[in-house]
């Protein structure tokens, strides 16, 4: 064969290998490498939610007057399926941790259980609290020895039935803090997570953000009338209301000062003016 065809030849082997190359990606490749970088169903799952939890904020983004959806069900410690609508039927407070934390949640659930006894209301009757894990590893055995160990903290007698200890699945869990625009990541074996509970009227929908590790009595006693219907009696509520008012900043509500001191300034100077119009009138009578 002539030079000339065999370079030919090798130029129409070589354009034959680059257009197959170009049509079947995987000709002449390693096929251990392909299936490397195609994962099993199941691990490909997991490094998606492993992904998607690293990206995850920590905040708070607060949705006033949004209800959540109560339709959700968790189960409570005692083991029983049970919907959030049938906990949420009077004015709630609704205390997301997770039950294995060390920490922050402890306190909080402790700060809470020193509290209660301070509040003029009663348990059970005016209001209801639900307490659920972020966490969905956990287990209703360890909702229920969470829920002995705050019960035993109050130190006073208080209803079982007031005080709900929950567990449940990832995305019930989810759909319920995606709502209170609560949002949270996992890191390691813990949970990074907004220091908060909220309270919700009936209806399930939000009326106040607590923020803290601190429960202050006269907060969450305000936050829980502002969510009851009428339960309390409207005249307290109204001079409550007129004393006290939220600073949104804060997040708590403040002794309105200038408000009060306006009030009993103006009310003392009308009763001394009507004191003397009245004086008057009599003695040119």
């Amino acid at each position: 064969m002539s030079p000339l065809k065999e370079d030919l030849l090798l130029r129409l082997l070589l354009s034959l290998f680059l257009l197959a190359s170009l049509t079947f990606p995987a000709f002449g490749s390693d096929m251990t490498h392909s299936d490397h970088q195609m994962p099993a169903a199941g691990h490909d799952h997991e490094k998606m939610l492993a992904m998607a939890e690293a990206d995850a904020k920590v905040e708070l983004i607060e949705q006033l007057g949004k209800p959540l959806p109560v339709e959700l069900e968790f189960t409570n410690s005692e083991g029983q399926q049970i919907k959030l609508a049938q906990l949420i039927d009077r004015p709630t407070l609704i205390v997301p941790v997770y039950y294995e934390c060390r920490n922050v949640c402890n306190f909080l659930l402790g700060g809470l259980a020193k509290v209660l006894p301070e509040l003029k209301l009663d348990a059970g009757d005016d209001y209801n609290i639900v307490t659920f894990s972020i966490d969905p590893s956990e287990t209703t055995a360890q909702a229920a020895h969470s829920k002995k160990t705050f019960l035993t903290a109050i130190q006073e007698p208080f209803p079982p039935a007031a005080w709900h200890f929950l567990t449940g699945q990832q995305h019930n869990i989810r759909q319920l803090t995606d709502a209170a625009g609560y949002y949270y990541k996992k890191e390691g074996v813990d949970f990074l997570h907004p220091i908060v509970a909220f309270v919700v009227n009936e209806r399930g929908e939000i009326v106040r953000y607590l923020t803290g590790q601190r429960f202050v009595p006269l907060d969450l006693s305000m936050a829980l009338l502002e969510a009851s219907e009428n339960r309390i009696g409207v005249p307290i509520r109204k001079a409550l209301e007129f004393c006290f008012s939220y600073d949104p900043e804060g997040r708590k509500y403040v002794f309105n000062l200038l408000r009060v001191s306006g009030t009993v300034i103006l009310l003392t100077l009308g009763s001394f003016l009507t004191y003397l119009i009245l004086s008057g009138r009599k003695k040119r009578t």
